[in-house]
């Protein structure tokens, strides 16, 4: 198992199952929390994107490039907040839903997930802009 797969393997696991198994049997939600869905199928998408009988493993760069720019965006808003907390109020424009005072496109803004979210996406970033494996 190369570095990137087990950087996905590790994603599905810790984030996308635990993450969202903690969210559907708590007690406050009767389902999966936006976040965990979130993590638990970009997680399946990198673990299938990686492997070698998927076009030999070629759509791997890119997926890392977009889903690390997607996690490193939110993360990073999600720690700015702490010192701008009106940082959010500009995306105000954007069609409804997608960004709210807690989340962005169902990513939590909150400062642990987002120190997650950035350490995630800076991992793919750097899969996704290194050349070859």
């Amino acid at each position: 198992m190369g570095h990137r797969s087990a950087h996905y393997f590790l994603w599905f696991i810790l984030f996308g199952l635990i993450a969202g198994a903690a969210s559907l049997f708590s007690k406050d939600h009767s389902i999966a929390s936006s976040e965990a869905i979130w993590l638990l199928v970009s997680g399946v998408l990198g673990i299938l994107v990686t492997q070698k009988w998927l076009n030999d493993g070629k759509f791997a760069q890119i997926y890392d490039f977009i889903i690390g720019v997607i996690f490193t965006l939110v993360g990073l808003v999600g720690v700015l907040q702490i010192f701008a907390p009106d940082l959010v109020s500009g995306l105000g424009s954007l069609p409804g839903g997608l960004v709210t005072k807690t989340t962005i496109i169902g990513l939590s803004l909150g400062l642990l997930p987002g120190i997650v979210h950035l350490v995630l996406g800076l991992q793919s970033l750097n899969h996704g802009l290194r050349s070859g494996k």
